[in-house]
């Protein structure tokens, strides 16, 4: 089963995802490598990050300070040993709480000189981090300090900065950036593409045999409209070699009918049994012309206007008019009315086809076989046979089930029924009954009408 091709959209989408994603990873590992080595930004946001965090401990107990270690800190602080000291201090600039004691000496400036907002100290360079810093809090009216030292960073802090680092100033910036350039690409290609897909629809119906047959250009993308005007043109070249062609071939179907009309004439007047072979042989292609100029006048049948056909009327005339040669040939013929509606159409045409689908059941039964013209359900036509003697390899058969092309007869019904927006179809239910089906849209107020089944006994 063949995949279908994808859409210009999703091509674009797909394009615009890959590209961003390498940009992203190109962005990440930028930023990753220029925090990286840059150890005293580092420090300097891990001292941020950690003070905000220890932040929520601070709380007032019958009105004076205390401190409370937060659950999520207390596996780093609580412990001793781990490497990270910290201490509080209230508002006069005494311990409220400390994790440390000769360290804090060592790590933290005295109480009598700190007092600045903000400070840092490396204590080593590089990696990993040893560092000490601390921050002033503000709690109106009270401000608090929170001194923290981390000595080796067991326990990444560095990484938690690199990666808050990478969402709050990468991530969803880039993903914000990402959805508004995906819904305003997509929607731009999709208004831009509008003409075309409303093209593709009309040309999915266009005739290219109409000598109106043509793509609309108008609101187009300029490379798109160039590949219309070059549709547009091969639907010229095709309209002006089928003209010649039927030009041709109505020319020459009326050169050869005075020639044979002459031929038969004379050999009426040989009495001999070969003559009357040659006449059989005369008649056969004289029915070949006549199908020929048919086929020829086929497509300037738009230009007379549709009427109203009633095909229950119109069958039973086609039917009377051609009882004495279906009875002639050694078959029978019947006519049935089964809840026929009206439908507008080139009545000329549509007996045409009648007349052409009953000579085809005729041409391709045996003898003894019956023949039955139905009209509906609905703006149907259709012509049943039982076969009678006939062989089931005949070119009727072999043609509706594909194993041949069909003869001209049956390529004018299927003709007819494009020019009426209608459809014919060929069923045949073994061993040698057969149906074929002409069917027309309903004039307006009519109801559609279904799928109906195809067999001989329907």
């Amino acid at each position: 089963m063949t995949r279908a091709a994808p859409s210009l959209i999703s091509i674009v989408v797909r394009r615009i995802v890959l590209f961003a994603a390498l940009t992203m990873v190109a962005q990440l590992t930028a930023v990753i490598l220029e925090y990286w080595r840059d150890t005293l930004n580092l420090g300097h946001l891990a001292i941020e990050m950690e003070t905000t965090s220890l932040t929520p401990g601070l709380t007032f107990v019958d009105g004076l300070p205390a401190y409370t270690l937060p659950e999520n800190m207390r596996a780093r602080y609580g412990t001793r040993g781990s490497g990270y000291f910290m201490r509080v201090l209230d508002p006069s600039g005494a311990i409220l709480y400390s994790n440390c004691a000769a360290e804090c000496d060592v790590y933290f400036p005295t109480r009598e000189t700190r007092r600045l907002d903000f400070w840092m100290m490396e204590q080593r360079p590089g990696k990993p981090l040893y560092i000490s810093g601390g921050r002033s809090i503000s709690d109106n009216p009270n401000t608090f300090t929170i001194d923290v030292a981390f000595v080796g960073d067991r326990d990444g802090v560095i990484y938690r900065v690199l990666a808050n680092e990478i969402k709050d100033h990468m991530a969803l910036p880039m993903t914000l950036l990402l959805i508004v350039v995906l819904g305003a690409t997509s929607l731009s290609i999709a208004q831009a593409l509008r003409p075309v897909r409303e093209s593709a629809d009309l040309a999915a119906k266009l005739d290219p045999l109409a000598p109106t047959a043509r793509l609309p250009l108008a609101g187009m993308p300029r490379e798109i409209a160039d590949y219309a005007k070059a549709v547009n043109g091969a639907l010229e070249r095709v309209f002006s070699l089928m003209q010649s062609q039927r030009v041709m071939t109505s020319a020459i179907s009326h050169e050869v009918r005075t020639p044979l009309a002459i031929a038969r004439l004379e050999l009426e007047k040989i009495a001999d049994p070969r003559a009357r072979k040659v006449e059989e042989d005369l008649e056969a292609l004289n029915h070949l012309v006549e199908q020929l100029t048919t086929l020829a006048r086929l497509e300037g049948a738009g230009v007379a206007a549709p009427e109203k056909i009633e095909p229950d009327e119109l069958a039973q005339q086609v039917v009377a008019a051609m009882a004495p040669l279906v009875y002639e040939s050694g078959r029978t013929i019947a006519f049935e009315e089964q809840s026929a509606s009206p439908f507008r159409g080139h009545r000329a045409l549509i007996e045409n086809a009648l007349r052409n689908l009953i000579d085809n059941a005729i041409r391709h039964t045996g003898q003894g076989a019956a023949i039955r013209v139905t009209a509906g359900p609905g703006p149907c036509l259709s012509v049943y046979d039982d076969g009678g003697a006939a062989v089931t390899s005949s070119a009727w058969r072999r043609a509706a089930n594909g194993l041949d092309r069909p003869g001209l007869g049956l390529k004018i019904v299927s003709r007819i029924a494009e020019l009426h927006a209608g459809r014919f179809d060929i069923a045949i239910s073994p061993p040698t009954g057969a149906v074929a089906r002409l069917c027309m849209p309903p004039s307006d107020g009519d109801r559609l009408i279904a799928q109906l089944p195809l067999s001989p006994s329907s």
